[in-house]
């Protein structure tokens, strides 16, 4: 038995021990809106990049409906955060900037936003991924109707 025997073992095992990453999600989810007598339920999608099983940077698009007739929005954002494994569970927080397109019945409004978000993902086995996000959203003064908050239900699939 060489010197490099204990440590050859040893790394072998490891690779055994070692589970899969999932180093990118895709997503789709259902949201809410707050004022919540101006905002009804919306739908999106998300895109997912993980960085040592830490950091996470993703793309986000939604449309959300309203209770006011000929109103609608729908946000492209791009997102960062943070958020560590503990077993199945990944707690995270973090912030994000994007655009907005508000689809009004006389003129549409657009700008820029700025959120910031809490969430938690839940990962199962072959790759399956439940979330549930809260967002605080910063629009501009000027826009004519204000999404100041907003919340969704994701499931996704790790690759």
């Amino acid at each position: 038995m060489t010197r490099r025997t204990p440590s050859l073992l040893l790394f072998l095992l490891c690779l055994l021990l070692a589970r899969a990453a999932s180093p990118a999600e895709i997503s789709a989810f259902l949201t809410g809106g707050k004022p919540g007598e101006t905002w009804k339920t919306g739908y999106g999608g998300m895109l997912t990049i993980t960085l040592f099983n830490v950091v996470h940077g993703e793309v986000e698009g939604a449309h959300q409906g309203s209770d006011l007739p000929g109103t609608s929005i729908f946000t492209l954002a791009a997102k960062a955060y943070v958020g560590p494994t503990f077993g199945r569970l990944v707690p995270y927080a973090g912030l994000g900037a994007g655009i907005y397109l508000e689809s009004l019945p006389v003129d549409d409004d657009q700008g820029t936003t700025g959120l910031v978000f809490v969430g938690a993902k839940l990962k199962f086995p072959f790759g399956l991924v439940l979330r549930a996000e809260y967002q605080w959203i910063d629009m501009p003064t000027p826009a004519v109707v204000q999404l100041d908050q907003r919340y969704f239900f994701a499931v996704g699939l790790g690759f």
